[in-house]
């Protein structure tokens, strides 16, 4: 039921913002284009009054400040009605083509871009957990829970104190139980990445139907008894910013953060493989030379050859060279 009023409510926003790009008053929308306006008001108003030339100077000459002003050449670019075209009609279409409770989430998903990937140390804490822990498995030594809540990966923890701190549990249960869990980790993050692709595609696509808009607006103020310049560029101010609204959607945020969040998803799945991996060797109680010797191959090249040397300096000094 949710999903079909998603899909309902998508088509009412679509429809309304391009509605609205086309009625929406142009000087309400760009601030320029306002001052524009206030401008030629004023200066009609001067000359019919009868105003003097020296306060006429001086009002084009405040305008022309503002215009010469960073802040008047930035605010050419700020259209309200362009952004809500290209913005809101993808978000519209994204709540038409996916589930309403992931279309509701796709600012989460945005938001999740910036949490921290998957680095060295992490790759480098389960490396080390799963040495320690397989050396003192293989001497028949308890792994204590003080050590186990000592592990600064929560994923790793759990799997700690539900597979290994249990003797029921089966390597065939470890490996169909973290390769399920790593199945619906793909399955999710895939879910967020399309309706991120989908929105930068979607950015373009409205930008043009924001630039054809823009373009019947722009004709329409001509006529024979001549053209409405304030119409005319507010036609075109809506044709072109938002064809430029929908590339910088798209080129610059959505489709960059979808490819961001597969990076992540890609870190995090390697992650995932080396604890199973690591797990199955302590189920074992595989020696810890075995363990180190076939879960260095997820360390990264200069991080790699950091522990060997690490381990080949310590092995020379146990042996007393």
């Amino acid at each position: 039921m949710k999903d079909i009023l998603g899909t309902l409510f998508g088509l009412l926003i679509g429809a309304t913002l391009v509605i609205a790009g086309i009625v929406w008053p142009d000087y309400l929308s760009n601030y320029y284009l306002f001052q524009l306006r206030e401008f030629e008001m004023t200066m009609e108003t001067l000359k019919q009054n009868g105003a003097a030339i020296e306060q006429i100077r001086a009002h084009q000459a405040g305008f022309q400040a503002f215009k010469d002003s960073l802040f008047g050449q930035m605010s050419r670019f700020a259209d309200l009605k362009s952004l809500l075209i290209v913005l809101g009609g993808a978000y519209a279409a994204a709540l038409v083509a996916f589930r309403f409770g992931d279309a509701i989430r796709a600012f989460i998903f945005i938001g999740k871009v910036f949490i921290r990937a998957r680095e060295e140390e992490d790759f480098l804490e389960v490396y080390k957990t799963v040495v320690a822990f397989c050396e003192k498995r293989a001497n028949k030594q308890l792994i204590t829970d003080e050590e186990m809540a000592g592990v600064k990966n929560e994923d790793l923890r759990g799997w700690l104190q539900d597979f290994i701190a249990v003797d029921i549990v089966t390597e065939e249960m470890i490996e169909e139980i973290i390769r399920s869990e790593i199945e619906m980790y793909n399955y999710r993050s895939y879910e967020e990445i399309d309706l991120l692709e989908f929105m930068g595609r979607a950015c373009p696509a409205f930008g043009m139907i924001g630039t054809v808009v823009g373009l019947i607006l722009m004709l329409g103020s001509t006529g024979s008894g001549g053209a409405d310049i304030a119409g005319v560029m507010g036609g075109m101010s809506v044709a072109l910013i938002t064809t430029l609204y929908g590339v910088l959607l798209a080129q610059i945020v959505f489709l960059p953060i979808a490819s961001k969040r597969y990076q992540l998803k890609e870190s995090q799945v390697l992650l995932m493989e080396m604890m199973r991996e690591g797990l199955l060797y302590l189920k074992r109680r595989e020696l810890a030379e075995t363990a180190a010797r076939d879960l260095i191959i997820y360390l990264p090249p200069k991080l790699r050859k950091k522990v060997l040397t690490e381990e080949q300096a310590a092995m020379g000094q146990d042996m007393g060279l």
